[in-house]
């Protein structure tokens, strides 16, 4: 993907999902003197990401100027050969026009996205990536009650596991024996075999039998 970030509109909050980048983007950041700080955090992340990374600085301010940049970059790289998605990152919808042109008008089609940051613009693209499908997961509407309800019973395994494993040799182990339980729908046939698969037939053994005598579980 390409992000074209207008910086100067976005600020740092156009940078959420910047831990998301990887070595197949192109980030080119947009801004003036008058904006020409960000957090470490998001350029570390940028950096480490492996992507294509470049700066734009507002040579002459003028009203609009940073967005003529911004579309001047975009058609420099379309007409030099990039056929991929671009996201323009800006609360600006004045950049709709640029969308509109490059996949109603322009003879060679391009899906040009707006979006207000990184992130909206990866979950717009609608990728078949992993990074996609964690983001959407990660966006999910849940109910407060519902998610607090689990957690609350989550959190009652742990302590039942904690106290049942305490001085034995899998006491270190809690968290993985929580995550064959859940992963397992506590099926016991599942948790069997599961236990075998995962801590091996001895050690798998004693942990199922631990388990299936445990009343609290």
């Amino acid at each position: 993907m390409l992000f074209l970030i207008d910086y100067e509109n976005v600020g740092k909050t156009g940078m959420r999902g910047s831990e998301y980048l990887n070595v197949q983007d192109h980030v080119i950041m947009f801004y003036s003197e008058g904006k020409k700080h960000a957090e470490r955090r998001s350029l570390d992340q940028i950096a480490s990401s492996g992507c294509l990374f470049e700066i734009c600085k507002l040579y002459r301010t003028g009203k609009n100027a940073l967005d003529f940049y911004i579309v001047s970059r975009l058609g420099e790289l379309i007409g030099s050969g990039y056929d991929g998605i671009s996201i323009i990152v800006s609360n600006d919808h004045g950049f709709q026009a640029v969308r509109d042109y490059w996949e109603k008008r322009a003879d060679c089609k391009r899906m040009v996205y707006l979006s207000a940051s990184i992130e909206d613009g990866i979950v717009s693209g609608n990728e078949n990536n992993d990074r996609t499908k964690e983001l959407r997961r990660l966006r999910e509407s849940l109910g407060i009650e519902g998610y607090y309800s689990a957690y609350t019973e989550r959190m009652r395994i742990r302590t039942v596991l904690e106290k049942l494993f305490a001085g034995t040799a899998y006491e270190t182990m809690t968290d993985e024996i929580q995550n064959l339980i859940e992963g397992s729908g506590k099926t016991s046939k599942v948790i069997y075999l599961n236990s075998l698969h995962l801590f091996g037939r001895k050690n798998g053994l004693e942990i199922y039998h631990k388990i299936k005598a445990c009343e609290e579980l």
